[in-house]
């Protein structure tokens, strides 16, 4: 697997990524990240709440197959100055595949083999 240069993405860090299980992988996709810094460029910043997640992480575990997360093409996030309603709307407008809405964060990928997509839900 290609290593991601975190420099290209200057508002994130490999930490905020990084798996909660303890492995500390932050595999994330080159394409994903361009596009979530693109993002950030439109909207101010944003807090990762969740960003890869290897197969021993407990969410991923229970799914049924693992998810976007689990090859580096979601995230959860929270704006920190703009507001929910705009950063949707700017979400919407840049044609993430997967946006999930619940309600203390957002939900967004660029698809899985296992997803369908696009889609848009709630929590």
């Amino acid at each position: 697997m290609t290593r991601l240069n975190w420099s290209d993405y200057p508002n994130f860090s490999a930490s905020e990524f990084a798996c909660k299980c303890g492995c500390g992988r932050a595999d994330m996709k080159p394409e994903f990240m361009a596009k979530l810094q693109e993002l950030r460029n439109q909207v101010g910043p944003l807090e990762i709440t969740s960003g890869f997640r290897c197969r021993n992480h407990p969410v991923e575990k229970n799914k049924k197959r693992p998810g976007a997360h689990s090859v580096g093409l979601a995230a959860d996030i929270v704006p920190l100055k703009s507001r929910r309603y705009d950063l949707l709307t700017t979400i919407s407008d840049m044609r993430f595949r997967g946006i999930g809405v619940a309600k203390t964060f957002i939900h967004i990928d660029e698809g899985h083999p296992y997803a369908y997509r696009p889609a848009s839900w709630s929590y």
